[in-house]
């Protein structure tokens, strides 16, 4: 069960070392990448599929995550 693992997963829990680069070497190509607005930042949403959930990945930058979400496909 994932409840606990929930949504927005905030950089103090120590994912802020993923980098971009990093995630497309060890998954390869995102199903999904788009551009968001957040405020007067604009971030990058890299979203990869893994069985029933969809994990999207929220950068500031290629080398700052911002968070994760993790939703049920």
């Amino acid at each position: 069960e994932m409840r606990y693992f929930g949504t927005n997963v905030e950089r103090e829990t120590n994912i802020g070392g993923i980098t971009l680069k990093m995630l497309k070497q060890h998954w390869g190509k995102p199903t999904a990448t788009t551009s968001i607005k957040n405020g007067k930042l604009e971030q990058q949403k890299v979203v990869y599929n893994r069985g029933d959930y969809a994990l999207s990945f929220i950068f500031n930058d290629a080398t700052h995550l911002d968070h994760i979400n993790l939703t049920k496909k």
